[in-house]
């Protein structure tokens, strides 16, 4: 079975004044095919917290915020975001597991309807090692795809895309969330309006290993001291 993401790519191009070359990856058509065992199961698995941001949405109708953040577990878990961020005031749009193509998915719920000064995107789980993984440049395609919806409703709102963390956790996905970075990375300095946080770099002690005392004992999450670093280098981008 495939999960279709729906592209209106002219429309967003349009918009959002980004040209595509016959030799862009995006491939040119209405959906990005995504093949699962079960695609049904996979965009339903957190359907729990995607009602319950419904029932927010409409509670709290279009909402003001400095800093709207959407991603995965990594924001999720981040339970002192909102004094980290002080005095910016955040609205978080998040879930544990989630990865980008459900994210586009859902994207109505999560990432429509605000009003934000920056948006922020953290989100991981497209490379996980597991069965349902994507290759680089898929992942990479659908980071854009979801670039070019937020650039079509949020015009001249700076976005930012995080850096896939590394973990020890994920050793064997390390090489391909590198590649995925240095692309994430080159087409923010391509693109107006866009830019690239780079949380990756700072993980790593001076002799270049991976700091081990910043993780969860999952190996994967971030503890206190790995949120510090994410802190200060999200307060010193989003000015």
């Amino acid at each position: 079975m495939k999960l279709r993401v729906v592209l209106l790519l002219s429309v967003f191009l349009s918009a959002s004044g980004i040209a595509l070359s016959r030799n862009d990856s995006v491939h040119i058509m209405e959906y990005l095919p995504v093949k699962h065992s079960d695609s049904k199961k996979w965009i339903e698995r957190y359907q729990k917290d995607i009602d319950r941001y419904v029932r927010e949405n409409i509670e709290t109708g279009e909402s003001d915020c400095d800093a709207l953040f959407l991603g995965s577990s990594s924001i999720n878990m981040w339970n002192d975001i909102y004094e980290d961020m002080a005095p910016l005031k955040v609205v978080r749009r998040s879930y544990g597991g989630a990865s980008i193509r459900d994210m586009l998915y859902n994207y109505s719920v999560i990432a429509r309807g605000f009003k934000p000064k920056n948006i922020v995107l953290y989100v991981e789980n497209d490379l996980c090692g597991c069965p349902e993984e994507l290759p680089e440049h898929e992942t990479f395609d659908l980071f854009r795809i979801f670039t070019l919806r937020i650039l079509r409703d949020y015009p001249r709102v700076p976005f930012f895309i995080v850096s896939l963390k590394p973990s020890p956790a994920r050793e064997k996905a390390r090489e391909k969330q590198k590649i995925v970075n240095r692309l994430l990375q080159s087409f923010a300095e391509n693109t107006p309006d866009v830019f690239f946080i780079d949380v990756a770099s700072a993980m790593y002690d001076e002799r270049g290993n991976l700091r081990t005392d910043i993780f969860l004992d999952d190996n994967l999450h971030l503890n206190r001291k790995g949120y510090d670093i994410w802190k200060s280098i999200f307060k010193a981008a989003i000015k």
